[in-house]
């Protein structure tokens, strides 16, 4: 078991005679400070460097090889303050920062005092009680709504009382038009059209914008734009990742299309997280292609999956381990938003949590991920093609077996025809000799038969016989190959496979340990399955089974998502709604949604957000109906103009007086150019779209094409480049360019905040880059061809507002109206390499092309 302080049951120190003016504490204060820098060498895991152990004040009084490391009542004498401050200790390259030596200094001049007596037994201050009541450890409470006068809903009600107990309040409403835009990119993740935007200015009802939200959320879009953000936090990835060859996952796309699915159709996420964890373990009986919910559970395990997976390129037990290891980190963070992972070596840094609670949370996910009877990625897939549809895949590729077979019997025979005629000219003395050279294997040919195909090298061997037909008769090669792109597209009628990348158990049932200081070669002490203990000790009644006797698996990831989802986990439901309040306001409530542990941010309302867990467990965690209660607010519907009075008290935006000011990710972006110029294709589901490298080895969507055994340039079609950016391949080192460019995170192992960079590179993209030109020509040319009369001379100021409106769904203002239209007048006659008929046209193409780059567009308001 872990042991804890037991300081509660112990006399209080000397600590109380001290004066109560700032006073700095060994528990609260510098242990937290040496846990992270020194107990490595000092004392974890029974690692005393120089015979000292830091663990505790009396430890380092009684001091190691060097003598007393301690003197309370000469502490900056004492060699622990020697060391410290020449930065002799640590070791290595991380010491101390100022502030944390300001800290041991002020403890060690107020005498090293302790908040409570140590006890006799080191090991029992493993963890101090400080570490234990960390607020994300504690049972979500039911808080009362606080009283707030001109609160509408409830979550208003908590956020108008912290405001003004500051003196602040809410920031006016925004108008109706940043409001229709605001809330289509941030349900959807696309720009309203002209007549969406027309539709709600126009509709005076009352419950107008309630509507709406009705709408938005019903959308089959909304499935889209949020299992975006999921993905994040689960790592989605189209390839294995390490360091070698990024290979990739074909059917991965099967599991994004789960997670669409799932939020289109409102499953409740308490099942969509036990159908991830452990949908094979639900299974009732053996998996039939035939069952539509056996498809959907084994595609949601590939949540398992989705970590970076070196083995398949190497399959070695460092890159099992790596991978296993990636997986978990996953798995807590997105889930519970704890870093487990921090404690595979050692006892977590931050967090009450031991190197032995890692493992015995390991030892839950052990069956899946078996080390010593390892499946690498490919391996792990399940063929699940019903057989109907198997047998139309093999007829077609009978059907085009036999095209191809004949096609080349065809063409050798041409091919052999014309070698049969270059060995003509070959001396008749050594003809023979040179067919028969001709017809050996390269590895069993003599010296003299080399010196003869050297000799005549107008001969092919058979290995390169085609070449022939490249050489001699190239009208004859051109013929078969075009014969050869119709094979090609015999197979393209296939129906898919449908191979699944599921998470599943053998037989086996392996036994589980805790490897030394992480090392998978150095496995020691036997561990069962758990929950890490600061978390179990509030479910006294949990049991992860070894092995299920009732089951065809060992249950153990069945049990562990049952406990996570029963409503009394204190963490599942807290990062949940975490997230999608995040998404709304541009950052949570906890502003560290992947880290709820000692080393995160505390929220900045906590009964809000336990309001708010409480309020979705009780709904049957009801997904949609927690997007509608936020959207509902007053808070969301705020205007993000800021405020002086405001910026003085509250300048990060913490109490939520008015709307955050948020940019366009990477994928909305790309689909709002597409969607603004008419022409992003809304299809949902199937394989990804390829990404691939051009001649300039930039990522482009298309298929790399070759020729001859060369590369021979990219095809794409319009159809699938057009897709929504969800449905373009993820692979971690060739992520698209221009999504790379606006910040789209690399998978290692997962997301939890995207980064937001502004540099000179995004300017240059759309200055520059085919996709903007291509899609400013485009909404150009669809405003234009709207025209009522193409002949007449064409007036810049209609055609300004439209555009205005299909960008930022709003009009321009007089001065705007006429700085453009200025812009387009100066601009007009410059444009002397362009048709004096097309520069009206040309002008207003560059000015599409200017507002896509603005800030306007590019932020959500």
């Amino acid at each position: 078991m872990v042991t804890v302080f037991s300081f509660w049951n112990c006399e209080p120190s000397l600590a109380n005679e001290l004066p109560k003016a700032n006073p700095v504490y060994f528990e609260t204060d510098v242990r937290p400070i040496l846990k992270v820098k020194c107990f490595h060498c000092h004392g974890e895991l029974g690692e005393t460097s120089g015979g000292l152990d830091l663990r505790l004040v009396r430890l380092m009084k009684s001091g190691g090889d060097s003598g007393t490391a301690l003197d309370p009542s000469d502490g900056l004498s004492s060699l622990l303050w020697e060391r410290i401050a020449s930065d002799e200790m640590p070791e290595g390259p991380k010491k101390l920062t100022d502030e944390e030596k300001s800290t041991i200094q002020t403890w060690l001049q107020q005498g090293a005092p302790l908040l409570r007596t140590e006890p006799d037994n080191v090991e029992d201050a493993r963890f101090t009680i400080e570490e234990l009541q960390h607020w994300a450890f504690q049972p979500v409470k039911q808080p009362d709504v606080p009283h707030a006068p001109q609160a509408t809903t409830e979550i208003d009600s908590f956020l108008l009382h912290k405001l003004q107990q500051n003196g602040l309040r809410f920031s006016p409403a925004a108008d109706k038009r940043t409001l229709v835009r605001r809330i289509y990119l941030d349900v959807i993740g696309l720009p309203p059209t002209e007549q969406q935007v027309a539709d709600f200015i126009n509709d005076t009802s009352d419950n107008a914008y309630a509507k709406l939200i009705d709408q938005l959320v019903a959308s089959d879009q909304f499935g889209v734009r949020w299992a975006r953000h999921w993905l994040d936090a689960a790592g989605y990835a189209e390839s294995n990742g390490g360091p070698l060859n990024d290979t990739l996952r074909e059917f991965a796309w099967r599991y994004r299309d789960y997670v669409v699915d799932a939020f289109n159709q409102n499953m409740p996420i308490d099942q969509f997280i036990r159908e991830q964890l452990a949908g094979d373990e639900m299974l009732s009986e053996p998996p039939s292609v035939d069952n539509p919910e056996h498809l959907r559970l084994l595609t949601a395990t590939g949540f398992l999956r989705l970590a970076p997976d070196p083995s398949q390129a190497e399959n070695n037990l460092a890159n099992r381990n790596m991978a296993v290891a990636d997986s978990l980190q996953t798995i807590s963070t997105a889930l519970t938003g704890i870093t487990v992972g921090c404690a595979q070596c050692h006892d977590h840094k931050y967090d009450p949590i031991g190197i032995d609670d890692y493992y015995r949370f390991r030892s839950i996910f052990d069956p899946a991920f078996p080390l010593d009877q390892w499946q690498t990625p490919n391996a792990r897939l399940i063929d699940m093609t019903p057989p109907d549809v198997q047998a139309q895949i093999d007829q077609i590729e009978a059907e085009a077996k036999a095209l191809e077979d004949k096609l080349k019997a065809e063409r050798d025979a041409v091919a052999l025809e014309i070698q049969e005629r270059k060995l003509a000219d070959v001396p008749q003395d050594v003809r023979e000799a040179t067919r028969a050279a001709v017809k050996t294997a390269p590895n069993q040919r003599s010296a003299e038969q080399n010196e003869l195909l050297d000799t005549y090298p107008m001969v092919k061997p058979i290995p390169t016989i085609i070449g022939l037909l490249v050489e001699y008769d190239s009208a004859q090669y051109r013929h078969f190959e075009k014969e050869f792109q119709k094979v090609a597209d015999i197979r393209a009628t296939k129906p898919l496979p449908h191979m699944i990348m599921a998470t599943t158990e053998t037989s086996h049932v392996p036994v589980s340990k805790i490897f030394f200081r992480g090392n998978p070669e150095d496995a020691q002490q036997t561990v069962s399955p758990a929950e890490i203990t600061v978390l179990a000790r509030l479910a006294p009644d949990l049991s992860i089974p070894e092995n299920n006797a009732t089951l065809p698996t060992t249950g153990r990831r069945l049990a562990y998502a049952q406990y996570l989802t029963s409503g009394h986990h204190p963490l599942t439901a807290r990062v949940f709604v975490n997230r999608i309040w995040m998404h709304y306001f541009g950052q949570g409530l906890v502003t560290t949604p992947g880290d709820f542990g000692l080393n995160g941010q505390r929220p900045s309302h906590p009964e809000l957000l336990d309001w708010l867990a409480d309020s979705f467990v009780q709904s049957g965690w009801n997904h949609k109906q927690l997007h509608r209660m936020i959207l509902l607010s007053a808070a969301y519907q705020q205007t993000s103009v800021r405020s002086a009075a405001q910026d003085a008290i509250d300048p990060d935006n913490q109490l939520l007086g008015r709307m955050t000011l948020k940019r366009m990710d990477a994928e909305t972006l790309r689909d709002a150019l597409y969607h603004v110029s008419g022409q992003l294709n809304l299809t949902l589901g199937g394989p990804s779209v390829p990404v691939t490298e051009d001649s300039e080895g930039k990522a482009v969507i298309g298929k790399r094409q070759i020729k001859d055994g060369l590369k021979a340039g990219v095809a794409s079609d319009a159809e699938s480049e057009y897709r929504r950016s969800l449905y373009i391949q993820v692979q971690r080192k060739l992520p698209l360019d221009m999504l790379a460019t606006f910040d789209q995170p690399v998978m290692n192992p997962n997301c939890h905040c995207r980064p937001e960079s502004t540099v000179a590179t995004q300017a240059l993209w759309f200055l520059n880059d085919a996709l903007a030109q291509e899609r400013a020509l485009a909404l150009t040319g669809e405003l234009w061809n709207e025209l009522p009369d193409k002949a007449a001379e064409i007036s810049y100021p209609p055609l300004v507002r439209r555009l205005y409106v299909r960008l930022f769904a709003c009009e321009p203002s007089a001065e705007e109206l006429a700085k453009c239209v200025e812009f387009l007048e100066t601009l007009q006659p410059q444009l002397v390499a362009v048709e004096a008929n097309d520069r009206r046209r040309q002008a207003f193409c560059v000015l599409t092309q200017t507002l896509f780059a603005s800030n306007r567009f590019l932020y959500i308001e």
